[in-house]
């Protein structure tokens, strides 16, 4: 198996055990056990039949799952009112809301399409690292990202709130922040990760295309940044989640390096 591989498998052989003790319903329960049972043999299947070239490419399939599983081990939050870790974030908040001035449309713009590359920051890296890189250097990119991304998203089950954007009064939006929110309905959870997965990740994933391009890495360094910080103003996520998502992104690539 690659290092990625295994770190796919166990990390849905955790979710599974943790279906155990996920305060849920029994069937809810059983099915998220299953899904995370099943994405972990598809992994180990994946691992033995396939050629190299197919399962590195997998490991797109392997960061969704790994994102939306958690989701199904998920208590609901309230209708109405906020949890008590939403509760802590918002206060956590405050403490920024004075250091921030509004920004112009088109800074806002900016903002909001730089988290729109969010979705196609990891696919354009692993592009960058599978063309010039070794199969070694592909495999330790995996490692890095799917490290950052499940480090975030395992957390969900036990640390349940919502995006900021869905518990304040409604923003003004432009074009591309009412297209961002419009994306986000059909393929986000709607729950809030904390750490930030998309920070992490986008993180993460410039620093292992370093060893391959500097070049390319500088360019995903500044879309990494743009994420961050749209994530934040866009209220896409707290502050403190970014700036966690920021810190295991740089362990987590540093570590694999």
């Amino acid at each position: 198996m690659f290092g990625f591989e295994s770190v796919a498998a166990g990390y849905f052989v955790l979710l599974a055990l943790s279906a155990a003790v996920a305060s849920i319903p029994a069937r809810a329960a059983l099915r998220g056990a299953g899904a995370s049972a099943g994405a972990a043999i598809l992994v180990v299947v994946a691992s033995r039949a396939l050629p190299d070239d197919p399962r590195l490419w997998l490991a797109h399939l392997y960061l969704a799952l790994g994102y939306w599983i958690p989701s199904l081990l998920t208590p609901p939050t309230p209708l109405t009112g906020q949890t008590r870790f939403e509760a802590w974030l918002r206060q956590t908040d405050l403490a920024w809301r004075s250091c921030v001035r509004p920004l112009t449309p088109l800074a806002a713009a900016a903002l909001e399409l730089a988290y729109l590359a969010c979705y196609v920051v990891v696919p354009a890296a692993f592009l960058t690292v599978w063309t010039y890189g070794t199969r070694d250097q592909v495999d330790r990119f995996w490692m890095a990202v799917l490290l950052a991304g499940f480090a975030c998203y395992v957390s969900l089950p036990w640390l349940v709130s919502r995006p900021p954007r869905m518990l304040e009064e409604q923003l003004p939006r432009n074009g591309v922040a009412s297209f961002n929110v419009s994306v986000l309905r059909r393929v986000s959870h709607q729950f809030n990760t904390f750490p930030s997965g998309h920070v992490a990740v986008a993180i993460a994933t410039s620093l292992s295309v370093w060893p391959v391009s500097r070049a390319a890495a500088v360019v995903f360094g500044g879309i990494a940044a743009g994420i961050a910080v749209g994530a934040a103003i866009g209220r896409y996520h707290y502050r403190i989640d970014v700036l966690a998502g920021a810190l295991v992104g740089v362990a987590v690539a540093l570590g694999v390096r």
